[in-house]
Order: structure tokens, then C-alpha cells, then sequence
């Protein structure tokens, strides 16, 4: 999920409370484009209140080749490196690579180029994203995941808003960060959920007409 730390609707602090109390989600990824800052204050933020959720701390990496989900990581990765270079620089951390939205045409999205090449490298795929970038690859990609790649099975919300959260998520045996950083390295998670509510899409353009008119403004 994104936060205001990029181009998500949602400070940390209401991402925080809204998963707290109106979902059952034991686990959070603040996945901010190119950011990691959001995800650490989010973390330090639920152990200082002493919150049932934790937080994982990640980031969405714009790579060459598509974006990369970045999980587990404590500094930030810079973008614009091949996904294969990526792929290593979160391992080097102790983290886990996913293919974020692979194939989709709607973002930068790895190819099957790409996921061919790093059927050895990438700890996951999502293979669930609830968002614009899932609509054109949800459908094929379980089934190409498990005749091709038997990577980690992802689920992902992608929320840039409250009322996104959850659409579509992880699950994997355990409640804690380290379960589910076990979990994707021995491929044993599984996806679910769909796309966000129409609800969700009608707020999402609505941030995204808000974010682009000032940059208009400003071009």
C-alpha cells in the first residue's frame, strides 16, 4: 500500500488506524514508490503504540525492467537499475524480491522476458493486484506462476486509499513479519482477493486528478 510519503491519499498514522481497527490483517507492507521513509516511521509507529499489526517495511523500486516490491529492507535501493540488479541488492539486505503487476500494460511491469530470466532470483510474483494494473494479468497469472515459475504467490492491494486496503492480500502460516519473509522464501503463500470496490476506484481518480493538476500548474 502507498502512503502521502508518494502517491498515496493516506498519511501513516490513518493507514495505521484504519488496519487496526476495520480489518483483520496481522501484516502490513508500506510500499512507497521509490520511499522507504513511510515504512519505517509506520513501523516505528505500531511498536511505540504497542498495535496489533506490524509493519514490513518495503518499497515499490521503478527498475529498468518493471516495478519490483523490495521487502524486508532497511535503506533504500535506487531506481532506474536493471530488476536483476535490484533482484541482488535486496537480497544483499536480507529481503525478498516480488515482481510487482507483472506483465501488466497499464505501469512499468516486468515481461516475460524478464521473469524467464529471473525464475531463479525472484522470490515472488504478484499474482493478485487490486488496482487498474491487475485488471489486464489477474486472471493468467496463477496459472502461468504455477506451470512456469512456482514462485511465491502474491496478493497485493496496491491501496492508495482507505477503503482499498485489503482487497487483495497474502496469506501464509504465522501472524508476524518474520513468518511471512519465511513464507515467501519457501514459496509457501498462496493469494487472495480481486479488485478494489468501484468505490475505490471513483476515490483513486479522484486523488489522481487532485496530484496531477498541481503538476500541471507547475510544468
Amino acid at each position: 500500500m502507498h502512503s502521502t510519503y508518494s502517491d498515496g491519499s493516506q498519511s501513516v498514522e490513518s493507514i495505521l488506524a484504519y488496519v487496526e481497527y476495520h480489518t483483520d490483517l496481522d501484516v502490513i507492507a508500506i510500499t512507497d514508490h521509490d520511499c522507504i521513509e513511510g515504512a519505517l516511521q509506520a513501523r516505528d509507529l505500531a511498536t511505540a503504540r504497542h498495535m496489533r499489526v506490524e509493519v514490513l517495511v518495503g518499497a515499490e523500486i521503478s527498475t529498468c525492467d518493471g516495478h519490483l516490491l523490495a521487502l524486508g529492507i532497511e535503506r533504500l535501493i535506487p531506481a532506474e537499475l536493471s530488476m536483476a540488479e535490484t533482484v541482488a541488492a535486496v537480497h544483499e539486505q536480507g529481503g525478498v524480491a516480488v515482481a510487482a503487476h507483472p506483465l501488466s500494460w497499464w505501469c512499468p511491469s516486468a515481461s516475460r522476458t524478464v521473469l524467464d530470466a529471473l525464475r531463479g532470483a525472484l522470490d515472488g510474483l504478484e499474482i493478485i493486484n487490486g488496482s487498474f494494473a491487475g485488471i489486464p494479468t489477474n486472471l493468467q497469472l496463477a496459472a502461468l506462476n504455477q506451470a512456469h515459475y512456482g514462485m511465491a504467490a502474491c496478493g497485493g492491494s496496491d491501496a492508495h486509499t482507505l477503503n482499498a486496503i485489503g482487497s487483495a492480500c497474502t496469506h501464509f502460516h504465522g501472524r508476524t513479519v518474520a513468518d511471512l519473509l519465511s513464507a515467501i522464501r519457501a514459496r509457501q503463500t498462496w493469494a487472495e482477493g480481486g479488485l478494489w470496490s468501484w468505490r475505490a476506484f471513483l476515490h483513486y481518480g479522484a486523488l489522481a486528478v487532485r496530484q496531477r493538476v498541481p503538476a500541471l500548474r507547475s510544468a
